[in-house]
């Protein structure tokens, strides 16, 4: 049964070949969406159920009326319940033991090669398709505001006036309180200090004013 008119798919190839030769492999690949059901209310429509596919005497994955390629739903069609999902993949070829990974397909892709996929990150087993050749560069985007002139930088007065502004302002957590009773204001501390400095200089004068002078000759 075809997809109804206006649902997005993804068409998924695959070819295999034995590894002793290079002859076309024989199998299958069944593809089962990891959710129940995938409801498109955009579309009026709900999907569940798997599909199994065989591969042709060429190695190619076929769909049931023999072309090249199976048709899937996109895991991110907009409007979709649910909106994230994957594809569970099983492949199944002659003399090998089934491969299992998981495939997200996304609207923007029109075609995806299963030999093409690649994991992720191997602590995880969720694939994604491999990036394709970067396209050509966009156009330029929105000019942004200009930044600030010197005129808008900040100056020595006006942050002067914000600190004062900031000290005049209410104090709803006492921080400034606590502050004012731990630290000693800066100013007064330089005061302090200078008038320190200039005591220590005048104790100095007395104390080389008050000291005996010994005479040059060596008497007393």
């Amino acid at each position: 049964m075809p997809f109804s008119p206006g649902v997005p798919t993804v068409l998924v190839t695959y070819t295999a070949a034995t590894p002793a030769g290079g002859q076309p492999s024989r199998g299958t690949v069944e593809f089962t969406p990891v959710a129940p059901a995938i409801s498109l209310p955009d579309h009026g429509v709900v999907y569940a159920g798997r599909g199994i596919y065989t591969l042709d005497d060429q190695g190619r994955l076929v769909d049931t009326d023999g072309t090249v390629g199976v048709p899937l739903l996109p895991c991110d069609i907009p409007g979709a319940n649910p909106a994230e999902w994957v594809w569970q993949v099983t492949v199944v070829l002659a003399d090998a033991g089934p491969r299992r990974f998981y495939l997200s397909l996304s609207i923007t892709e029109s075609e995806v090669d299963l030999g093409k996929v690649t994991q992720v990150d191997p602590s995880r087993a969720h694939y994604v398709t491999v990036p394709g050749p970067r396209g050509e560069q966009g156009p330029p985007g929105v000019q942004g505001p200009p930044g600030p002139t010197p005129a808008d930088a900040e100056t020595p007065a006006g942050a002067l006036e914000k600190i004062a502004a900031h000290a005049a302002a209410a104090d709803p957590h006492g921080d400034r309180a606590w502050a004012s009773e731990q630290f000693y204001p800066l100013a007064q501390g330089n005061d302090l200090r200078r008038y320190l400095d200039e005591l220590l200089l005048r104790v100095a004068a007395i104390e080389a004013a008050l000291a005996p002078v010994e005479p040059l000759d060596g008497s007393e």
